[in-house]
C-alpha cells in the first residue's frame, strides 16, 4: 500500500496547479514538475550500489530550484538543514528502538516535520520549499548512513514519497485555515459595530 498517498494527492495537486493557477510561466513548470515525479515514481538508478528513485530525483532538484528564488537564502538553507537533521533523526530512532514511536510512521513523522517548520518559517512558499528539500536531504543522508553500515536501503522509495506529500497537506491546508480564519475575523468586524 506504499504509494497510495503520493499518488492521489500528487493527481489533486497537479489539478489545482494547472486548473486554479494563473496562466504563467510558473504553473508550467508546477505541472511538468508534477507529471514527472509521478512518471519516474517507478523507476530507480544504482549509484554506487545504492538504489535511487527517479521521482526522488525529480523532488530533490525541484526543491533546490525552488529554494533558490527565496529569499534570504542563507535563512532556507539553514531551516531546511534543521528539517533534514530532525528527519534523519526520527528515522534513525525508528530503526532503532521503534517500540517508541507512538503513533503509526505516517502520522507521527509528517506532524513532527510540519510543527518543526511551522516554527522556522512563514508563508506557505518558504514552508513548501524549506520542507520539501530537507526531507529530501534527510532521506539522503539517513540513506547513506545505513549504507556505511551496510544495510542499503532505497532513496526515496514510496513510503517516503507518501510522508512527503503528506506533509506538504498538512502544510497548505494549515494555510487555508489560515486564510479563512482572517477573512472570518474581517467579516465579523465589518458586520459587528465596534462600540458594543
Amino acid at each position: 500500500m506504499d504509494g497510495i498517498f503520493f499518488y492521489w494527492f500528487c493527481w489533486m495537486i497537479w489539478v489545482v496547479v494547472t486548473f486554479l493557477m494563473p496562466k504563467e510561466k510558473t504553473r508550467t513548470m508546477m505541472a511538468v514538475w508534477i507529471l514527472l515525479t509521478l512518471t519516474f515514481s517507478n523507476l530507480y538508478i544504482s549509484v554506487y550500489n545504492v538504489e535511487v528513485s527517479m521521482a526522488y530525483v525529480c523532488v530533490f532538484l525541484g526543491s533546490i530550484l525552488y529554494i533558490k528564488s527565496l529569499k534570504p537564502l542563507s535563512y532556507h538553507l539553514f531551516s531546511a538543514m534543521t528539517i533534514m537533521i530532525g528527519y534523519s533523526s526520527i528515522l534513525i530512532w525508528e530503526s532503532i528502538a521503534p517500540v517508541w514511536l507512538f503513533m503509526p510512521r505516517l502520522i507521527i513523522i509528517p506532524v513532527l516535520c510540519v510543527l518543526l517548520t511551522l516554527v522556522l518559517t512563514k508563508g506557505l512558499s518558504s514552508r513548501l520549499a524549506i520542507s520539501t528539500l530537507g526531507l529530501c536531504g534527510g532521506e539522503l543522508l539517513y540513506c547513506i548512513l545505513l549504507t556505511n553500515l551496510s544495510m542499503p536501503d532505497i532513496v526515496g522509495e514510496l513510503l517516503f514519497l507518501d510522508t512527503l506529500l503528506i506533509v506538504l497537506l498538512l502544510l497548505g491546508s494549515i494555510e487555508i485555515y489560515q486564510i479563512g480564519k482572517n477573512k472570518f475575523f474581517l467579516y465579523l468586524s465589518k458586520v459587528i459595530p465596534k462600540g458594543r
